[in-house]
């Protein structure tokens, strides 16, 4: 057991070690290239006082007499918190999504899959635009006004682009929901449990649902990457302070800074499928 633990512990040490000497590498790539040529002297030299500015993180500036730290953390703070939202929102509203699906019968089930895939078809941009125009059109009609469509003068903005990051979201969570539960669903044990005499929703429920879940946390690393792309045009078109804006609005900013900023919006992810991928029993994950 403790042998187990070590060799899995170095294996993560050994894993996360190369994702950070990969990202600073990748975040370091412009100085490789001088227009149409390589330039590999200025690029050596690039990783050299990236990383000497890496050993005095605490110090580091985004623009001259500013330091990173704490200001970092405001952005940071507010990107996540929009991006945790909804993620969470996402996954409840495709469980619900899917479990109506999966109760519904084979015609509904056809009509429901059919809108999702047209929801699919819409361009992402398309709909932030339009949810922007939606809330001005209700404001015009009744004197509400149900979200700021943008932030001005520094304020927080959430509530429509964590609605605007939760659409697409959804729907790539309920492709993957419904594609594991018809899995599922052909599995052996299911079956023997029809065999028994046991109703659908029972099944779903008591036997289908925990490996559901555990398999949509286990591949949800591709929808995270995606929505982490569409966070950047959110916080472009909504003007918010996220870590992607602070970014942007620097055109002179650093390569250690972005390098950094990569490093806090990736270590967490990178920790908790690590310790999702060894803390679940080897028993369970061959089920996924």
């Amino acid at each position: 057991m403790v042998k187990k633990v070590f060799l899995n512990g170095m294996e993560m040490t050994i894993q996360f070690i190369i994702s950070i000497l990969g990202i600073i590498f990748l975040g370091a790539l412009p100085k490789l290239f001088y227009g149409f040529e390589l330039n590999v002297s200025a690029y050596i030299q690039s990783l050299k006082e990236v990383f000497a500015k890496l050993m005095d993180i605490s110090n580091m500036q985004y623009a001259s007499d500013k330091f990173l730290f704490p200001q970092l953390f405001v952005h940071y703070k507010e990107t996540m918190a929009i991006f945790l939202a909804a993620f969470c929102i996402s996954l409840l509203v495709a469980f619900c999504i899917v479990y109506m699906i999966m109760s519904s019968s084979p015609r509904i089930q056809h009509r429901i899959k059919s809108f999702l895939i047209f929801l699919e078809s819409i361009p992402d941009i398309l709909l932030i635009l339009g949810s922007q125009l939606l809330v001005i059109w209700f404001f015009k009609q009744t004197g509400f006004l149900p979200f700021q469509i943008a932030a001005i003068g520094g304020e927080s903005i959430r509530g429509l682009p964590i609605f605007c990051l939760s659409i697409p979201t959804t729907i790539m969570f309920v492709k993957l929901l419904v594609l594991r539960f018809e899995n599922e669903l052909e599995k052996d044990y299911v079956l023997f449990a029809k065999a028994k005499g046991l109703d659908r929703f029972h099944i779903l429920n008591r036997h289908i649902l925990r490996n559901v879940l555990l398999s949509t946390l286990f591949f949800a690393k591709t929808n995270i990457w995606f929505m982490l792309s569409n966070l950047y045009i959110i916080e472009w078109i909504f003007n918010t302070r996220g870590i992607f804006m602070f970014l942007k609005s620097y055109p002179e900013i650093r390569i250690e800074v972005f390098i950094v900023s990569v490093l806090l919006i990736y270590i967490p992810i990178f920790i908790l499928f690590k310790l999702f991928h060894y803390l679940v029993p080897a028993a369970m994950k061959e089920r996924l």
